[in-house]
């Protein structure tokens, strides 16, 4: 047998704690006691989270134990009734005799405090529960016979029920931490989890554990999606919200923004072949018909379940989706159902489509326990609404039509999109079996009742827009006057003019044209803007779509036609993109006939090249100092300390010389470095490392918190390496821990327990000085 020399073994600190009381209150025990007997009505504050077992003194348990008794029964809990009962159940001298009780309410005024003083007792329970654990703990450690899974087991669900033990001062918050905190673990499952079979398994643990039923956590769920309420608003605060009041479109008149439709029709009417032109549309930037794209480059992310490979590629391919890079901008994801909904969320945070086709809802909710009848089945189509407002996305979701033409299923279904589509065929008696009729059933973003002709080509499998359908009283005169607007709208992309400047430039009457300009607008087919005291603008919006394309290490800025693009250095806010710094362009937004003169036409910037030395050290200057960031990250690498990934590969260190990480607030403003603009925050999700943010012309976005700088009255963070700091949100929340590195992807820290870098950067935000 070898010796082991003592200075080889490691010693623990086993110091005995026996000369300290164990943690207790016993005044608040018997404020709370005296309470209940004098006032039979105070018990109800507390009996929802107050326990017997959260007493300390054995008698004060047999005491409160009774009065819960008497209460759930519906009997009073007086001095009287208590004595009662315990003397009934042989415990009266037990807990002390009469004398007891007497003391307990001699001692007590009244019982105003009870909420507080259960709160103490609560704490002084939880601390002692935490010192019988750790015991437990030590035992088990030095228990051999037992495998370390087990023990892992043990003492995770042991410690786990002390932390979860609430300590809410009031029943309604007790309540309300209750239901956050199920529905925070619902929500995780439901939103992490990729795999059905594991995210059932963990909802069946989970309702296990909360003595529910996997039913009720469902339940729970959906009502969290169709409850969402903001915040009372006051009328600037929404306005801040909206951002414009001007509706934003993928497609004038059809598709708009951050919305959910439904495009219902029968089997074999080309639903999907459909769908697939109008994303080459924006794909391309062009237009079908009367609808025009906004922009081009628009990436589209297919979830097809209707269609195989084969199939969709060969329908593709005929609609000349090869052509140029159209399919660079396609993702597509087969087999998917709405039991993968983390899976589509993923993809919206990665691939950050602008248009999220599903085919079908029927396959998307294959494995749905609901029947289309039942209100539940529209489950799906509440997620993806939240989803489109949270990631900026329009969801297009094709469904089937019943017998009588309507959409199929629940009209849960039809309630929860913005927008419902009908494609069918034209049974009129001079129709051909290829043409159909598009009908905008519902809408909140134009108007409804709309229909348009469409000649399907069964060779391509293309559709031809044949035009409106006229409505009743409507004129020839009217429908022409809309069709020259909307051609010179085409040719002057962007370009605001007044209902008189448009009368007198195509020689109609100015309520001719007022009138044609209302119906365009209602329609979606042009944008309109209102402003108190000015006349009402009318133009055609047309978006810059930045396409970055990498080759042979250097950065090239194309633009498409008519498309001003900035390159490493954008223009000041009062010059116009396309002049030079010496030049003061026309504002083309206001300007009258004479100032435009022949500028109404679409133009084309001359191109620029970003030089590969500046690709990574982009500056903003000629910007005014309100909204300039005060200095741009440097490019120096972190050092040995600098978190998880030590600083190598080019991580941006903060030194002495660069701003300090921004302390994220809502409602305060900030730089963002993608939008290169001022933004407010309304909305912070520690979660995902998002903030929701309110951008001038672009309204609400979400950003990584990474992507935000300080401006002058930004709030800002005085943390630095070395600081002791308490870590206020994730999984090691109430952390102690200390500052290693700050970085421009956070503040990397390592825990004082653990004497090792955790695996994330933290914000400002998430982190307090200890």
């Amino acid at each position: 047998m070898v010796a082991i020399p003592y200075s080889y073994t490691e010693e623990l600190d086993f110091s005995s704690n026996d000369t300290k009381h164990l943690p207790q209150n016993i005044e608040s025990e018997e404020c709370i006691l005296g309470g209940i007997l004098l006032d039979p009505s105070a018990i109800c504050r507390v009996s929802d989270r107050l326990r017997p077992e959260h007493f300390y003194v054995g008698a004060h348990k047999d005491i409160y134990q009774a009065c819960l008794k008497l209460y759930k029964k519906g009997e009073p809990t007086d001095l009287l009734s208590v004595t009662s009962w315990l003397s009934d159940h042989e415990l009266l001298a037990r807990i002390g005799g009469r004398n007891k009780l007497a003391k307990l309410v001699d001692r007590t005024v009244s019982a105003v405090n009870i909420d507080k003083h259960a709160d103490t007792v609560i704490k002084k329970y939880t601390r002692r529960e935490l010192i019988r654990e750790g015991h437990r703990t030590i035992k088990l450690a030095y228990d051999e016979n037992q495998d370390l899974v087990d023990i892992f087991s043990t003492v995770t669900n042991k410690i786990k029920g002390v932390i979860d033990t609430p300590v809410a001062p009031t029943k309604d918050e007790y309540q309300r931490w209750k239901h956050d905190r199920l529905l925070s673990e619902v929500t995780n499952i439901y939103t992490t989890v990729v795999e059905p079979s594991f995210r059932y398994f963990k909802l069946d643990e989970l309702a296990k554990e909360h003595s529910r039923s996997t039913q009720f956590l469902e339940h729970l769920y959906l009502k969290s999606l169709t409850a969402v309420c903001s915040q009372l608003l006051t009328y600037e605060e929404v306005k801040q919200l909206a951002g414009s009041t001007v509706r934003e479109w993928l497609v004038n008149g059809l598709v708009p923004k951050s919305t959910t439709i439904l495009l219902a029709a029968d089997g074999g009417i080309g639903k999907t072949k459909f769908t697939y032109g109008i994303a080459k549309v924006m794909i391309q930037g062009t237009q079908f018909g009367k609808f025009i794209a906004t922009g081009e480059k628009r990436k589209i992310l297919y979830y097809q379940g209707d269609e195989s490979p084969g199939d969709m590629v060969q329908a593709l391919e005929s609609l000349g989706y090869s052509e140029a890079d159209i399919g660079t901008y396609v993702r597509t994801r087969f087999g998917w159902s709405a039991e993968n909904m983390p899976a589509l969320i993923q993809d919206l945070k990665e691939f950050q489509p602008d248009f999220v086709v599903i085919d079908s809802l029927s396959t998307a909710n294959k494995y749905s326990v609901y029947q289309e009848s039942q209100m539940e089945y529209a489950r799906p189509i509440l997620q993806m609404t939240g989803l489109a407002t949270q990631y900026k996305t329009t969801f297009l979701i094709i469904h089937h039509t019943n017998r009588e033409g309507g959409v199929r299923g629940t009209t849960a279904i039809r309630n929860a999109v913005s927008e419902v589509w009908t494609l069918t065929k034209d049974n009129s008696q001079t129709a051909t079996p290829y043409d159909r009729l598009l009908e905008i059933n519902k809408s909140r973003s134009r108007s409804s009742g709309k229909k348009y002709r469409m000649y399907f080509n069964p060779e391509d499998i293309s559709f031809t827009f044949l035009g409106e359908e006229p409505e009743q009283g409507s004129s020839v005169s009217e429908q022409s006057a809309k069709d020259a607007l909307l051609e010179f709208f085409s040719k002057n992309r962007n370009i605001k003019f007044t209902a008189k400047e448009l009368a007198h430039r195509l020689g109609y009457s100015d309520s001719h044209t007022r009138n044609s300009l209302l119906g365009l607008a209602a329609d979606g087919l042009i944008s309109r803007e209102c402003r108190e005291g000015y006349a009402t603008n009318y133009f055609l919006v047309l978006e810059s779509v930045t396409s970055q394309s990498v080759a042979n290490g250097q950065t090239e800025a194309t633009e498409a036609e008519g498309i001003v693009e900035y390159t490493s250095t954008p223009p000041a806010p009062h010059q116009h993109p396309t002049s030079t710094p010496h030049q003061h362009p026309i504002d083309l937004c206001t300007a009258g006939d004479a100032e435009v003169g022949d500028y109404l036409s679409t133009q084309k910037p001359p191109s620029k090249k970003v030089e590969p030395e500046e690709k990574n050290n982009l500056q903003f200057s000629h910007l005014d100092n309100q909204r300039q960031p005060e200095a741009l990250l440097g490019n120096n690498s972190g050092g040995a300390d600098g978190g998880a990934d030590g600083g190598a590969g080019g991580v941006i260190v903060l030194d002495d010389n660069h701003p300090p990480l921004p302390l994220l607030q809502e409602k305060a403003s900030y730089w963002s470095l993608s939008l290169k603009r001022e933004v407010k925050v309304f909305q912070i999700f520690d979660a995902l490392s998002e903030v929701s943010c309110q951008a001038p012309g672009r309204g609400t976005v979400g950003l990584p918190f990474t992507d935000l700088q300080c401006l002058s009255q930004s709030p800002r963070s005085d943390l630095s390496v070395g600081d002791k700091v308490i870590i206020l949100e994730g999984k090691h929340k109430e952390t102690f821990a200390t500052i290693t590195t700050v970085r421009a992807d956070g503040i990397w820290v390592k825990s004082d327990d653990r004497k090792k870098s955790l695996a994330k950067p933290y914000f400002p935000h998430q982190l307090v000085k200890a």
